[in-house]
């Protein structure tokens, strides 16, 4: 499966990600800094999607 990957990082690093991830308050804009930065943290996109909420199981 191919990775998914960040093209530009805007300068955040993996730490600072971390950081803002725990000041903000509003819980979608967290869930959304913590996909990019297990993204930038070599996740795959499934993984990503199961721990954001997003997959769903097809049965």
């Amino acid at each position: 499966m191919k990775r998914v990957t960040i093209t530009d990082t805007h300068e955040w690093t993996i730490k600072s990600l971390r950081k803002e991830e725990r000041m903000l308050k509003d819980s979608f804009l967290r869930q959304r800094v913590m996909i990019v930065r297990l993204i930038m943290e070599g996740y795959l996109g499934k993984e990503v999607a199961k721990r954001g909420g997003y997959f769903q199981s097809i049965s």
